[in-house]
């Protein structure tokens, strides 16, 4: 202790400790106790509200991100649909040139 005031208040302190009978002891277990379980919900809301923060703004930035990433639908382009259609005919096209080389020569 630093001061001899502190050294005071200790030994009163270690004094009345030793001098509390059965039912001083008692009570004091039971305000022990019932304190212990009105915090124990206070304690659960101090937990849970940061929990509850971070999961929204997760989730929050996950939605605004959506918009942004690459892993969307592509867009469909009109161009790239009418170019489409010489892949499906392919082997027709192929066909084609090969009938009219045969009709050349």
């Amino acid at each position: 202790m630093n001061s001899k005031f502190e050294q005071s208040l200790q030994s009163d302190l270690r004094h009345s400790e030793q001098i509390l009978n059965a039912e001083q002891l008692q009570h004091l277990a039971c305000f022990r106790q019932q304190a212990l379980v009105t915090q124990a919900p206070r304690r659960l809301w101090r937990v849970l509200w940061p929990t509850a923060g971070m999961i929204l703004a997760s989730i929050l930035l996950l939605v605004l991100a959506m918009p942004l990433s690459p892993l969307g639908p592509p867009a469909v382009n009109d161009s790239v649909n009418d170019n489409l259609d010489l892949y499906v005919d392919l082997e027709f096209y192929y066909w084609l040139a090969d009938s009219e080389q045969d009709l050349r020569g």
